[in-house]
């Protein structure tokens, strides 16, 4: 009702039946040539699907009537119902819902609107009024809930709703993690992200759920920076997002590719934009931590990539987020600076262009991306319009250089790891990998083609790095 009376097309149907609403559930989806499952037991709520993805979500009537069933919702705006004719057949969505009784603008022709809580002119203006006082301590999640329906329906949090939240935001982390993720992860997807973020914050949810964020704000930075960490941290969210909104615009001629490839889901519960999102909120982290200042007065953050790719996997863990997920973000993360290496270089080399693209495989094309929104970010004094057109400039070459990468044809392999411990008698381990490496590399620039001078290669590394073991070891 809410979607329909703000002129949207539903993405689901709620139904709500006087009894046990499961044979009414399978005969819907039976009839539809749609799929069923049970949602929850307890609650006696099913779901029907449509051919075309439209959930049909059945469940038991709660109270007496349905005026006590809507007393239990979150919002008004959620807490509306229309009255289908007795004996009426329920029929898919198409311009309607159930009966003729509601077309695809939200008029009701064939049942009674039921609105005991004033949802309908709430909606109208927008407000987002809750039903009781108790919403909050009766399901906590709706705290978030409510700043997701703020931005994804428009719906205003006035003052009053707003203290609301504020008063109860220490009951945001008792919901279960996957759960929070779940709202979080809607509430994080461009566009609107970094508004969002700020949202959080001034409602006391963010020191809940990401206190680690919170201890960004007031950690000034150097001058090549504008704004402490924690703006920082947002202005590189923005810019992120309209990279991924409008990737044509910052690297022309790959726009479409790159959609493609951000509408490829990491993995079951973050799709790729997500991902992105998380690892630009988090790609500073651990600056806190690092920050001192050197002999020439200057401000900086050794270090703070890798030990912020590490509090990172700690503060995904929290939420049981799934492991190509968490790496994924932990591997952004970590590299992001890898591009400013690229970038001190006038004109950087093959082998380093290589090296940074075998540095952050399997996602040097979302590293490009991320280090373009965090160089937007960055304009203190000491930084130039040069500056940012170097940045965006070797960006793009590096963006067409991977897609180059990925779609050239696979090199043959010239040498194993077994084949290499046999010639060599050496042992699974860093050596092993190293070496391994440079025979990629090698072969990827073109400077070797047979087995015979890969493994002269791998000869004249072993003697190399044990050579500097050894001085090391010296020392």
């Amino acid at each position: 009702m809410r979607d329909l009376l703000l002129g949207r097309v539903p993405g689901d149907i709620d139904l709500v039946v006087a009894g046990d609403p499961e044979p009414l559930a399978r005969a819907f989806a039976d009839s539809i040539g749609g799929g069923f499952f049970v949602l929850s037991e307890e609650f006696k709520a099913c779901r029907a699907i449509s051919p075309e993805g439209l959930n049909y979500d059945f469940s038991a009537l709660r109270g007496r009537h349905i005026v006590e069933d809507l007393g239990y919702r979150d919002f008004t705006a959620n807490a509306l119902a229309i009255e289908l004719p007795r004996g009426g057949v329920v029929e898919p969505f198409g311009g309607s819902v159930a009966g003729g009784a509601i077309d695809s603008g939200g008029v009701t022709s064939g049942g009674a609107l039921i609105d005991p809580f004033g949802g309908a002119a709430h909606l109208a203006g927008r407000e987002l009024v809750p039903v009781s006082d108790s919403i909050f301590d009766d399901d906590p999640l709706r705290l978030l809930r409510a700043v997701r329906l703020e931005k994804g329906r428009g719906l205003v949090i006035g003052p009053a709703l707003a203290r609301a939240i504020n008063d109860k935001s220490v009951l945001a982390s008792r919901p279960a993690v996957e759960r929070i993720f779940f709202e979080l992860s809607l509430l994080l997807e461009p566009p609107g992200a970094a508004a969002t973020v700020r949202r959080l914050d001034e409602m006391g949810l963010l020191e809940v759920l990401f206190p680690e964020l919170t201890t960004l704000k007031g950690i000034t930075q150097n001058e090549f920076h504008h704004l402490d960490v924690f703006n920082h941290v947002l202005a590189s969210v923005e810019a992120l997002e309209r990279i991924v909104m409008d990737p044509e615009e910052y690297f022309p001629g790959r726009g479409a590719s790159l959609t493609e490839l951000l509408d490829r889901p990491v993995a079951g519960d973050a799709g790729r934009r997500l991902v992105l999102v998380l690892a630009a909120l988090f790609h500073d982290v651990a600056k806190p931590n690092c920050r001192f200042t050197d002999h020439d007065g200057l401000v900086r953050f050794f270090e703070h990539d890798r030990l912020g790719a590490e509090l990172t996997a700690v503060i995904l863990a929290r939420f049981r987020i799934s492991n190509d997920a968490v790496e994924t973000v932990v591997r952004l993360v970590r590299r992001h600076m890898r591009f400013e290496g690229l970038v001190q270089q006038d004109v950087p080399s093959d082998r380093a262009r290589l090296r940074y693209l075998n540095a952050t495989a399997p996602t040097s094309r979302e590293s490009i991306m991320l280090s373009v929104s965090d160089r937007m970010a960055v304009r203190g004094v000491r930084v130039t319009e040069d500056d940012i057109r170097h940045h965006l400039a070797l960006a793009r070459e590096m963006m067409d250089f991977a897609f180059a990468i990925e779609e050239a044809v696979p090199l043959p392999r010239l040498l194993g790891g077994d084949e290499l411990m046999t010639e060599l008698g050496l042992k699974p381990g860093p050596l092993l990998g190293e070496l391994l490496g440079r025979i990629q590399e090698e072969q990827q620039l073109g400077n070797i083609s047979t087995r015979g001078e890969a493994l002269e290669l791998a000869r004249e590394g072993a003697r190399e790095l044990a050579a500097r073991s050894e001085g090391s070891s010296v020392e």
